[in-house]
């Protein structure tokens, strides 16, 4: 009994530190939102919910990631491709309402959408918020230090901490993009979940995006990234926006599809799937 008692006040004042060193962690950031024009009533009851967590591995992920490492020969399998031939079929309505809305080919609508979140089956389980906030946070090098490989030259350790103070500037720009959607379209910033990066929705946007180039196509007076009609149209006009119409060679349409991803190996796969697409139509 003494060894139980003893264990759960250990529980309980490793959860008192964490809580103190949250709010304090949270208090330089809600300053920083109050300065950029949001109530501090309203920024004061979001941060004070539960559901808000300082997540300081957030950011290290990001540092880590390479793109170049990611398989995505795996979108070119049979079975994945059957499914967005079938996925095509069943919402062709739709996808000829896009393409004459938009100029963009309803086969690209699909490859990207299957590449994003293999039509919409794996949108990601991140709050956004706590991810876009997390990183706000995380330009201190001592917070993800420990989550970082050993033995980092002095050299590469420079370039990360250069890349985690961009990155960390970029992330407060975006949380206040995500408080401003959620606020226009009567949402809770706190409900939207998303990808480890900050990205969310059936194609995957990060809030600054949804603010420029979401599309409420089926007019309920609000852009809803998890309803298909809204997601689809607003990928459609993200990329009739950023050149599609002009885009004749493979090149031109190489370099539209990485503004929606810098990666060339993703634009390259979307442009291989949806040659197969069409194919089959």
């Amino acid at each position: 009994m003494p060894n139980l008692k003893r264990t759960f006040l250990l529980c309980f004042l490793f959860l008192l530190i964490s809580h103190f060193s949250q709010a304090e962690d949270f208090q330089t950031l809600k300053q920083k939102l109050i300065a950029e024009g949001f109530p501090e009533t309203y920024v004061n009851e979001i941060f004070s919910r539960k559901e808000v967590k300082f997540l300081p591995q957030i950011m290290p992920k990001k540092l880590l990631h390479d793109e170049y490492k990611l398989n995505y020969a795996k979108f070119l399998e049979p079975e994945r491709v059957a499914r967005a031939r079938k996925f095509l079929k069943e919402h062709k309505e739709l996808f000829e309402k896009l393409e004459k809305e938009f100029g963009v080919p309803k086969q690209v609508l699909v490859a990207v959408f299957l590449v994003e979140t293999d039509l919409g089956r794996y949108t990601g389980k991140y709050r956004t918020f706590n991810v876009l906030a997390s990183m706000a946070l995380a330009s201190d090098w001592e917070k993800v230090r420990k989550y970082l490989p050993e033995g980092l030259s002095p050299a590469e350790e420079a370039r990360l901490k250069a890349f985690m103070e961009r990155r960390s500037r970029w992330a407060f720009r975006e949380l206040c993009a995500l408080l401003r959607y959620s606020s226009s379209n009567g949402l809770d910033p706190l409900a939207i979940k998303g990808s480890v990066f900050g990205a969310f929705g059936l194609p995957q946007f990060v809030p600054s995006s949804v603010l420029h180039y979401g599309y409420d196509l089926n007019r309920d007076g609000k852009i809803d990234l998890f309803t298909l009609e809204d997601a689809l149209a607003s990928m459609a006009n993200y990329l009739a926006r950023h050149g599609w119409k002009n885009a004749k060679s493979r090149e031109d349409k190489l370099k539209v599809i990485m503004t929606y991803n810098k990666s060339k190996p993703y634009a390259e796969t979307v442009l291989k799937l949806a040659s197969q697409l069409e194919d089959a139509a």
